[in-house]
């Protein structure tokens, strides 16, 4: 009897903590994030001592703080080909590159992975600068994955981790007299070998639908190659997998959706722009901001997308004010398509 009552005590004690140990909220270990940031060119063309913005580092400082599982740069890395003459950086292109890499160098130090595709600053004003060309291949390029096409090796290229495969595509190769391509044959193929993935990202320089205007020169803009962009949008409103498309080149912050597919641009850490919503592509619903903001109001910035187990997608918006970064925005993405 004894003997009884004790094994019936000892495993009402084994359920208790079972029972208790399963009410405990466990962390969600198979959350992880990725942080974005574009257009580090110093805004400052004449004078620039780095060919690097200055805000690039307390940014990346917060960055880290995050712990991201990676950071995506969307191209501009310097002022390059723009650097003017009074500069004392000017057409010293593997020094601007040497001086961004010395400030990304904090996260190496973490073991935080960076992956970047090149802007029109990294390319040419009208065309491409074969200086600025093998200074970008031989310091960045040959550090980024090779997994594009031949022609494009370290510039285009895709990667996939934790079931998302994001997709970098290089807007510059062959591009002339400001106008951008697209290896359209290729991200085709990309998109389709991910549909295997939960989530699939697509990332250029230039933003496929204009935020804030129709400039009438061409000045490096993917949605003045409209076929191009039709094309590229078709292909990622079919995939079905798509989270979205991120991109730079417009000097502020902007975001919308498009067919489904929200764009996302995030080059507020150049020069600032005024943003005005009545000037962007009429095609963009849920545009955001809503009101005007002019550039003294625009401040750098950074954006980090979590991707949680319970298939839901968050981004939250970071600017910087003098040394401080504080949440700008916050909002979900279309993670059930």
């Amino acid at each position: 009897m004894i003997r009884n009552w004790a094994l019936k005590a000892a495993l009402a004690v084994v359920t208790l903590v079972v029972l208790s140990l399963a009410q405990i909220p466990q962390c969600d270990a198979k959350s992880w994030s990725f942080a974005l940031i574009s257009d580090t060119h110093d805004c400052e063309k004449v004078n620039t001592p780095t060919g690097v913005t200055p805000a690039l580092l307390p940014i990346l400082e917060f960055i880290v703080s995050q712990k991201p599982d990676f950071v995506i740069e969307t191209g501009d890395l310097i002022t390059g080909v723009l650097t003017k003459s009074t500069s004392p950086v000017y057409e010293k292109y593997s020094k601007q590159y040497s001086n961004y890499m010395a400030t990304v160098a904090i996260l190496a130090e973490t073991n935080i992975p960076l992956y970047v595709i090149r802007g029109n600053h990294d390319y040419g004003r009208d065309n491409r600068d074969t200086n600025c060309y093998h200074a970008y291949m031989s310091i960045i390029a040959n550090k980024m994955p090779q997994t594009g096409p031949e022609a494009e090796k370290g510039l285009t290229y895709s990667f996939v981790h934790n079931g998302a495969k994001f997709i970098l595509a290089d807007q510059f190769v062959n591009g002339k007299d400001r106008m951008p391509t697209l290896n359209i044959d290729w991200i085709k193929t990309e998109v389709n070998n991910g549909k295997n993935e939960k989530y699939v990202f697509v990332f250029g320089h230039s933003p496929m639908y204009t935020p804030n205007d129709m400039e009438s020169k061409h000045h490096w803009n993917m949605f003045q190659q409209q076929n191009l962009r039709d094309e590229l949008w078709k292909t990622l409103v079919n995939a079905g997998n798509v989270v979205a498309y991120i991109s730079g080149h417009k000097h502020l912050y902007c975001r919308g959706v498009v067919e489904g597919i929200p764009q996302l641009v995030i080059g507020d850490l150049g020069t600032l722009e005024s943003y005005n919503p009545k000037d962007a592509d009429k095609r963009i619903a849920d545009l955001s901001p809503q009101e005007s903001v002019n550039s003294a109001d625009n401040h750098p910035g950074c954006m980090i997308i979590t991707i949680n187990d319970n298939n839901t997608i968050t981004a939250a918006e970071y600017w910087l004010y003098g040394n401080n970064v504080q949440l700008h925005d916050e909002f979900k993405l279309n993670s059930n398509n």
